[in-house]
């Protein structure tokens, strides 16, 4: 099973599964109201519309949509011979991690007692949905609004939080590496390369001494993407900061990671590997930063001293 964007190569089974589902939502005509098409060509445009699909047949299995201005689930459906298979749990998860956890998470259900909402108020009860207000829809069908309460929690910056913000970035016309924005939290430019520039933080991912990335001066989302000549000078750079980054440190050996799930402009991550690294016969978990693995700022400054001399 792949889940994904939806696209427009989509649309036709959104309408069909909205037409198998017009009894079950209580709304008669749904798969041909001008305005649920209108939801939606809205959702496929925002990207807030995700679909599960065969990987083999390429059936669809199911569809969910939300809304980042309302901070809600929208619309939710899985075909009735794909159900029970866990399917909409997968769906639900991908859209929830879109929405903002900083404030009340929201979708309009059935009422608890009744037989059609049996299967929804144990999804979204699973997801940590609570009961909330009734109301009636555009039907006349009484109804509940259940939400997930806001909390402190804190989410990653990768795409899988923020779908629409990699899509904007990763077209080089609005990626910020490409228009010298300024990022929320500044790296310390080690030294600026004939092909990229080699970067580091205090707070180094993984608390390893010496963790650095190098960022390629030409933007390309995807590594094979990237022009031959380019990818040459970009690797060299590489290479040449990863000698430089042994020497110095003392690792055993240096690792090398392509993520640019967060900013989608090609750059190569250096792990400084050691015997007492926290990750002994594992990777490297990179969402762990602190403490700083320097032992002073002025260690920290040695290194990156240390690093600019010889590169």
């Amino acid at each position: 099973m792949l889940i994904r964007l939806l696209k427009e190569e989509d649309k036709e089974n959104w309408i069909r599964l909205a037409k198998e589902l017009e009894d079950i939502f209580d709304a008669p005509n749904m798969s041909i109201d001008p305005q649920f098409h209108k939801h939606i060509n809205n959702k496929i445009k925002k990207h807030e519309a995700i679909v599960a699909i065969d990987r083999m047949s390429e059936r669809c299995l199911g569809i969910i949509s939300f809304s980042k201005t309302d901070n809600c689930i929208a619309w939710f459906g899985v075909f009735e011979k794909y159900r029970k298979k866990g399917i909409g749990a997968k769906l639900l998860k991908c859209a929830l991690n879109q929405l903002n956890r900083g404030k009340d998470i929201k979708v309009d259900t059935f009422l608890k007692d009744s037989k059609k909402g049996i299967s929804a108020w144990k999804i979204y009860s699973k997801f940590g949905f609570v009961e909330g207000q009734r109301f009636f829809d555009e039907h006349k069908n009484e109804r509940c609004q259940m939400i997930i309460p806001k909390s402190n929690n804190k989410k990653g910056e990768s795409f899988h939080f923020n779908i629409d913000r990699y899509i904007k970035w990763a077209d080089k016309e609005n990626c910020p590496v490409c228009l010298k924005q300024t990022p929320q939290i500044k790296p310390t430019l080690i030294k600026e390369l004939s092909y990229s520039w080699v970067e580091c933080y205090n707070e180094a991912q993984g608390r390893l001494f010496g963790k650095c990335h190098v960022l390629s001066k030409v933007h390309s989302e995807h590594f094979y993407d990237m022009d031959h000549q380019d990818m040459v000078n970009f690797i060299t750079d590489v290479q040449n900061t990863a000698k430089v980054l042994h020497q110095i440190t003392g690792a055993v050996k240096i690792n090398y990671e392509i993520h640019s799930n967060s900013m989608p402009h090609l750059h190569v991550h250096l792990f400084p590997r050691y015997l007492d690294d926290d990750y002994p016969s594992a990777p490297i978990d990179y969402r762990v930063s602190q403490p700083s693995p320097y032992e002073s700022q002025e260690e920290y400054e040695w290194f990156v001293s240390s690093m600019r001399n010889l590169l």
